[in-house]
């Protein structure tokens, strides 16, 4: 019988060392890029959800008998807040509308955001809707 022996496979360590170097310089910044788009947009997203429930509690404040339409611009105001980015415009609007006899109320607000990194403008658009009390 013949026995085969292996030999291993002798590298020069110092170049393979090098090229991972020059691999993990090619590669990181565009992970780090990456990196800050994703939580750029997890971001918007936070703060698409947040005015959402400003939205939903300033229609349920303006749907409560009594109330007026100045302590529905400050409760969507107050309850919201733009982490992390620079507001370019807010407006609030409210107006009552009926349908099959009954009376809602319709409250919409607009926010835009100044995204640094993305160096964009993102306008955000919620609308909320509640029963009139103040009709029944």
């Amino acid at each position: 019988m013949h026995y085969v022996r292996l030999q291993r496979h002798k590298s020069n360590l110092a170049s393979e060392k090098g090229s991972q170097v020059v691999g993990f310089a090619l590669v990181a910044p565009l992970l780090i890029t990456l990196a800050l788009v994703v939580m750029q947009i997890v971001g918007i997203v936070i703060c698409k959800v947040s005015l959402t429930t400003a939205t939903k509690q300033a229609a349920h404040l303006a749907s409560l008998k009594g109330s007026s339409s100045n302590q529905v611009l400050l409760a969507a105001q107050n309850y919201w807040a733009p982490d992390g980015f620079s507001s370019c415009g807010h407006s609030t609007s409210t107006k009552r509308t009926q349908s099959s006899g009954i009376s809602f109320v319709v409250v919409r607000v607009e926010q835009c955001l100044e995204v640094p990194f993305l160096n964009r403008q993102v306008n955000l658009i919620s609308t909320a809707r509640e029963l009139d009390e103040g009709k029944l």
